[in-house]
């Protein structure tokens, strides 16, 4: 909203970090925005918990694949380690409560038929 009202030299660099949010939001790991529109696909198709399970699992390695290349290449990638540790928390928190999930699922399950 501002930015056309910005001087070139400052609306430039808002306008880049402004995408590059963007494209790490969009990657399909379960807590940014890409991996809950991947779940909601995934549940629309198969609403199952276990895929969900699954789901969480596949997006755990793939953050702690990240952890381990981002460690390898720092002091260049120091903000995409701290952001892989904060998904990494994330994922571990969501990992505690699937067990939850999926026994409201057989609950439910049982009590509508």
């Amino acid at each position: 909203m501002v930015i056309p009202f910005l001087d070139p030299l400052l609306a430039e660099p808002l306008i880049k970090i402004q995408l590059v949010l963007l494209a790490v939001n969009m990657i399909p790991v379960w807590p940014l925005d890409g991996g809950r529109i991947v779940l909601s696909f995934i549940l629309m198709f198969y609403p199952k918990a276990r895929l969900f399970e699954m789901y969480l699992s596949v997006s755990l390695l793939l953050t702690i694949l990240t952890i381990i290349i981002t460690f390898i290449m720092l002091p260049k990638t120091l903000f995409l380690l701290v952001l892989s540790i904060f998904i990494f928390i994330k994922l571990v928190s969501e990992w505690r409560y699937r067990k939850y999930r999926l026994a409201f699922e057989k609950y439910v399950m049982n009590r509508l038929t």
